[in-house]
């Protein structure tokens, strides 16, 4: 049975080939500016390294971003149901996952068969992710893969105020120009990175059986700065970049074997930070995808849609999730105005608001 998942992230694509539940054949790639470009160059190259065409493929499943846009995918499922799928074939112990990516961070808890029992994500701000590193790098005029090996040549980290990507660039800066070395720079800026990433991961639970997934796992510096933040030492695998497309993978063997992915837990959305807690939270197990909710909602951020095993139910809106605080007026404002509101609709209780 030849599968394969494919991963289109917002800066880089990955794909995963398996031949009876062994990998044959990885690849990663920059993630251009054409979706459908970048998905085919994807395949492409890993089904060159392992001698197949597409052809052969039984399945295939995308995930990421950009993974609605891939035109040869059989099925496309979230990246969050992903990377729990992809952690837990090499750590079936793991139920606390940090995954850090070009654009956001996501805490993430599942179980012993990668189900996603709870999450969170930030992706209110660049400042933690791929993307803020990379442009922190060419403000030190360093090669990306250096930065994570010198930052654990520290001596003194110097404190920043934010990691907001404009103010830290700034500050970055101002550092440089004061003789600071770039060494102390990139250890402060991971320790207000990890602290900020344990805030996300409390959210959720932390777990003894901790990892990292994500490009930024291969960052030594970041690892170290939170290993020592959450006081655990999390389980690497060979290639965390890759986890998202193994999961997807995964997901497209389960199809041909007519297993369906389990879904039921806790979706959350929104996030944390300095100036306070935004937070959706719809319990899947509950929520039957009835539409009640979406109907009553007056900022119309909610709908239904068909989940990874293949049930209707609610979540928020995609375009809806960055701006979660400005949309939705909060559970105590639609209660003192609507006297149907998403709460009262809700025949299952699935539905509840931290603001």
């Amino acid at each position: 049975m030849i599968v394969a998942g494919i991963d289109i992230g917002s800066r880089a694509a990955k794909a995963v080939v398996m031949n009876d539940g062994k990998i044959v054949s990885s690849v990663i790639c920059d993630t251009g500016p054409e979706s459908v470009k970048t998905s085919r160059m994807t395949m492409a190259r890993a089904l060159d390294g392992a001698g197949l065409s597409m052809d052969d493929i039984e399945y295939v499943v995308a995930t990421g971003y950009g993974r609605v846009l891939v035109p040869f995918a059989s099925e496309n499922i979230s990246e969050i149901s992903c990377h729990a799928r992809g952690i837990t074939w090499y750590f079936p112990e793991v139920r606390t996952i940090l995954d850090m990516g070009g654009q956001d961070c996501k805490a993430i808890n599942c179980d012993a068969d990668g189900r996603v029992n709870n999450f969170i994500m930030n992706d209110k701000c660049a400042g933690g992710t791929g993307r803020f590193l990379e442009m922190i790098a060419d403000v030190l005029n360093m090669p990306l893969e250096e930065i994570g090996p010198a930052a654990l040549r520290s001596k003194q980290a110097i404190p920043f105020n934010t990691i907001c990507a404009v103010f830290a660039k700034s500050e970055a800066i101002a550092y440089l120009r004061k003789g600071v070395s770039k060494e102390d720079i990139l250890a402060g800026l991971n320790e207000a990175i990890a602290t900020r990433c344990l805030n996300l991961l409390k959210r959720v639970s932390i777990q003894k059986e901790f990892t990292i997934t994500g490009g930024i796992a291969k960052n030594q510096g970041m690892v170290a700065q939170l290993q020592e933040r959450v006081g655990l030492e999390p389980l690497l695998c060979e290639d965390p970049q890759l986890i998202g497309a193994l999961g997807a993978a995964l997901f497209a063997r389960d199809r041909c074997q007519g297993r369906a992915a389990a879904v039921a837990g806790k979706a959350q959305y929104g996030y944390s930070d300095g100036t306070g807690n935004y937070f959706i939270t719809i319990d899947t197990g509950r929520c039957d995808g009835c539409g009640e909710c979406v109907t009553v909602c007056p900022s119309a951020i909610l709908e239904v849609a068909t989940e990874d095993d293949g049930q209707l139910r609610a979540r928020v809106k995609e375009e809806a999730r960055k701006n979660l605080a400005m949309l939705c007026p909060g559970y105590e404002a639609c209660l003192a105005k609507l006297e149907r509101n998403c709460h009262r609709v809700c025949p299952g209780d699935a539905i509840s608001h931290t603001w």
